[in-house]
C-alpha cells in the first residue's frame, strides 16, 4: 500500500506554502504569547508569595502582640482583685476600729471635771 502523493500545480503549492508559513507564524506568535502570560503569572505567583509570607509574619507579631496584651488583662484583673480583697480587709479594720472608739462620742468623766467646778 504505497501512497504517492498527489503532486499539486505550481499555483497550489504556492498557496499551500503560503497557508502553511501563516499557520506556523500564527502557532509561533501564540506560543510566544503564551510564554509571556507565563512568565508574567510566574512573577506574580513569586510576588504573591513573598506579600503572603509578610502577611504571615505580621500575623504572628499581631499573634504576639494580642497574648501579650491578654496577659496583661490578666495581671491586671488579679492585681483588681487583690486590690478589693485589701480594700475590704481594710474596711473591716476600720470598722473594727470605730467599734473600739465608740467611747469618744462620748465625753469622758475627766473632761466633765472642769465644766462642773466651774459652775
Amino acid at each position: 500500500m504505497n501512497r504517492r502523493r498527489l503532486q499539486l500545480k505550481p499555483d497550489q503549492r504556492s498557496a499551500k506554502i503560503l497557508r502553511d508559513r501563516r499557520h506556523r507564524a500564527l502557532k509561533k506568535m501564540e506560543f510566544e504569547r503564551l510564554r509571556n502570560a507565563e512568565m508574567e503569572l510566574q512573577a506574580l505567583v513569586e510576588e504573591l508569595r513573598n506579600e503572603n509570607t509578610s502577611l504571615r509574619r505580621g500575623n504572628e507579631t499581631l499573634n504576639d502582640i494580642f497574648s501579650n496584651h491578654q496577659n496583661t488583662i490578666r495581671q491586671l484583673r488579679e492585681q483588681k482583685e487583690e486590690l478589693r480583697r485589701k480594700y475590704l480587709e481594710l474596711q473591716e479594720i476600720v470598722k473594727q476600729g470605730q467599734s473600739y472608739f465608740k467611747f469618744d462620742e462620748f465625753p469622758s468623766p475627766i473632761e466633765e471635771a472642769p465644766n462642773n467646778e466651774t459652775a
